[in-house]
């Protein structure tokens, strides 16, 4: 008897927890505040320049270690962190971005929303939020929005993430100054798989040959950014 009152209780709870309702990103906590003190107490110890390129957004970024490298001549600062949500980027932003008055943004978050719950309004509405406030103090800056990928251990939510890329690209047709890459093709085959050696054995994080091939299409639109942003920057 005990012992079908515990399975009975054990099914139960398993179902309770099956149908809690998905609590909006909004009304959660902000996450990773250890990650940004390290960036700031590395910001006070050797403070980076202003008016760089600046990378701005979640764990593609954070684990692109040669990023610098691959994105020569321009100065380079890294604040993907985590596996961030555009909640976090953009509660954190006059943190981790707004002091470093960058002159081209690379922007690449919302796949981490999506794949957490939120529809695609949520991180689409919040991306706007962080544009405008950029912009604010901030207004010659240009930004190149990076598309979210369709991952192949994502694939349950490809449809989300395609309309997500795809109003992505509607902000970047309103506004001056913004550019749209997509990387899916670098990395993903035409059937949508992930090409052989581009991703981490977790089949979400690209491996180096995928770093590569996001640089080779992300690059040009990074050297559009900068020259277009020459004479506003001129002398700072």
């Amino acid at each position: 008897m005990k012992l079908l009152l515990a399975l009975l209780l054990a099914v139960t709870g398993f179902a309770a927890d099956v149908a809690k309702p998905h609590v909006p990103l909004a009304e959660q906590p902000l996450r990773m505040a250890k990650d940004i003190a390290t960036f700031e107490a590395a910001d006070q110890a050797n403070p980076p320049p202003q008016h760089a390129l600046l990378f701005s957004g979640a764990s593609t970024l954070r684990l692109w270690k040669n990023v610098a490298e691959e994105m020569k001549p321009y100065p380079v600062i890294n604040r993907g962190f985590g596996g961030s949500y555009t909640t976090e980027v953009l509660g954190y932003m006059d943190r981790i971005t707004l002091p470093y008055h960058p002159r081209v943004v690379v922007f690449q978050c919302g796949g981490n929303d999506i794949n957490a719950g939120d529809p695609v309004e949520a991180p689409i509405a919040r991306i706007r939020e962080y544009l405008a406030r950029l912009r604010k103090e901030n207004p010659d800056c240009a930004v190149v929005f990076v598309a979210t990928t369709r991952a192949p251990s994502r694939k349950a939510k490809w449809e989300q993430l395609d309309e997500y890329n795809r109003q992505l690209q509607e902000i970047v047709k309103e506004g001056k100054g913004l550019w749209y890459v997509d990387i899916n093709p670098a990395l993903n085959l035409p059937s949508g798989e992930g090409k052989p050696g581009h991703y981490l054995k977790d089949n979400l994080h690209p491996d180096v040959a995928g770093y590569k091939a996001i640089a080779s299409v992300l690059k040009p639109a990074v050297d559009a950014a900068w020259q277009a942003t020459e004479a506003a920057f001129k002398g700072k």
